[in-house]
């Protein structure tokens, strides 16, 4: 039997895909950016080998149809947490196969999570005929990674359409306007089903093998007032979140309490226990440049945090409240559209999808926020047919301000959660906490807890005393440490905003070897922006594009 071709897609710096040869190597390896540091680890992080000839067995039992082998298999660009592959069959027939990177989640949990998730909103009789949501079925998953394949895999439906990013800065103000009416609506619909706890979905004999605590679903739609029950809804319970913040390195061999919770309250004591447990256990005095060239930070100022923290717990908690499913990140590319009648054909990326209270989820769709200059300009060439491009930042504000009048109009109950007064003071410290110390961002968690104390009074309704404090000393070196934040910030922001090394330093591979000249160029002239030697050699150490071992 002959070899399928083998093609990869690739971004050439102007917002198009081309598609060009490549190896089996390639297939497993990351190849859509590099990294301006520590590459090494990220590449692996991103590196995942499998059996190539397994998967496509797999693929072709699974589309039947007289298809008896694979005849090309295109790498699709890749996103940072999975490798995807369009698969075509000797008849034609397409599917798409995605594999999760080691940076993916948790091995098992991740895959059979989504999978749970998308068959409950596409299978259940009730939720198909309600909701009617555009989620591409699946033809055949494993979720334990000792198979054939060598890796867990879905084999799905190819997405129908044309990913919205090839065609939203080209379409005209008016047309925008429809999508982001559709977008409303499609989150409407995942605001109508409520369930009785807060983590992930997953099939119930699932977690039966793990002996696990879970939540029945207790599913209700609001649209037409029926729980969700019978046979079928109940082979579907609440289990653990997959978010890879509670997995990651030590994390995954501790016995954290991950979920489900039935009250706010329990869930964000979690965070900050599960936290200080690790805190307790696995963090080590290290350098940290910011506060001492000399001195060691030690652990014990990040567990006072966290024991601050817990003791806000109980102020930063909405109360009971309805939880629901929400996609966490509809960008351009999660969102297939047709061409001709704009209408949305497909939505993406179920991964790590949760239930949660309404309070902690809404993140506004990253297509509906102010763009950098960066990606405006190479899509300003995406419109030179002379079709009207409308990503301006005026443009993005009307867009934005349709999308959260319509959100009030049709979605009132997740308007009222995510507009409830000082919300992003209470949940700031809960989205930061996990894993503060690990990325060497425990300034960041301490600077959301002393905001917290300054706003105590906004926050709290009672005339109740705040249960924790900082002393004039801690509040003397954060804002010290402040200072250098900030500086340093503007300097990285002005960077991308001058398209010259994005934040985070990952670039195109062409542009990596411009990308470290640069970086060189100017970390050299922000170390000579130094008042004196020490602060030269503080400004050398902070700079975040070099490994950290330099």
């Amino acid at each position: 039997m002959a070899r399928p071709i083998l093609r990869k897609q690739r971004e050439d710096g102007s917002a198009r895909i081309i598609e060009e040869d490549t190896t089996e190597e390639e297939l497993y390896r990351y190849t859509r950016y590099r990294w301006s540091c520590n590459e090494p680890e990220n590449l692996a992080m991103r590196y995942r080998k499998f059996n190539i000839s397994a998967l496509l067995d797999a693929a072709v039992h699974a589309v039947g149809n007289g298809a008896k082998s694979c005849v090309k298999v295109v790498k699709c660009v890749e996103g940072q947490y999975n490798k995807a592959f369009t698969i075509i069959m000797d008849n034609g027939a397409e599917v798409f196969a995605k594999i999760p990177n080691p940076n993916a989640g948790p091995a098992f949990y991740t895959t059979a999570s989504e999978v749970a998730t998308r068959d409950f909103l596409c299978d259940l009789p009730l939720l198909r005929t309600i909701l009617k949501l555009p989620v591409p079925p699946i033809y055949t998953y494993c979720s334990d990674p000792f198979n054939p394949v060598g890796a867990e895999y879905i084999i799905e439906e190819k997405a129908k359409g044309k990913p919205l990013g090839s065609l939203w800065y080209m379409w005209q103000k008016e047309t925008q306007l429809g999508l982001v009416t559709r977008l409303v609506d499609f989150e409407t619909k995942l605001t109508s089903v409520s369930f009785g706890g807060h983590g992930c979905i997953y099939y119930k004999k699932d977690l039966e093998k793990k002996a696990i605590q879970v939540y029945d679903l207790d599913a209700r739609s609001y649209s037409s007032g029926d729980l969700v029950k019978g046979s079928p809804a109940e082979e579907f319970v609440v289990g653990p979140l997959t978010e890879a913040r509670l997995w990651e390195g030590d994390r995954a061999m501790m016995k954290l309490d991950r979920g489900p919770w039935i009250t706010p309250i329990s869930y964000l004591t979690a965070l900050g226990v599960n936290e200080l447990q690790w805190a307790k256990t696995h963090a080590k005095p290290r350098t940290n440049p910011y506060q001492s060239l000399e001195a060691l930070e030690t652990p014990g100022e990040y567990i006072s945090l966290l024991e601050r923290y817990l003791q806000l717990v109980p102020h930063l908690s909405p109360g009971p409240s309805r939880t629901s499913l929400s996609h966490p990140d509809l960008h351009l590319d999660n969102i297939f559209v047709d061409p001709d009648t704009k209408q949305i054909t497909c939505i993406i990326d179920w991964q790590s999808v949760s239930v949660s209270g309404l309070f902690f989820q809404h993140k506004i769709p990253r297509l509906l926020l102010p763009i950098r200059s960066y990606t405006t300009r190479n899509c300003l060439k995406t419109a030179s047919d002379g079709s009207k491009a409308t990503h301006d930042a005026d443009g993005t504000s009307d867009l934005l301000r349709h999308y959260q009048h319509l959100t009030r109009l049709k979605n009132e109950q997740q308007w009222v959660a995510v507009t409830s007064p000082n919300r992003s003071l209470r949940i700031k410290p809960n989205s930061l906490l996990c894993g503060a110390w690990s990325r060497n961002d425990v300034f960041s968690f301490r600077h959301a807890l002393i905001n917290i104390v300054a706003h105590w009074e906004e926050i709290t309704p009672v005339n109740a005393p705040c249960p924790i404090q900082f002393d004039p000393k801690e509040l003397e070196l954060h804002n010290d440490e402040l200072e250098v934040v900030e500086g340093l910030g503007e300097v990285l922001h002005q960077l991308q905003d001058d398209n010259l090394i994005p934040l985070g330093g990952m670039v195109l591979p062409e542009n990596y070897e411009q990308a470290l000249h640069i970086n060189n160029t100017v970390k050299e002239m922000f170390v000579n922006m130094a008042e004196s030697e020490s602060q030269r050699v503080l400004f050398s150490r902070i700079w975040p594009y070099q490994d950290q071992s330099l």
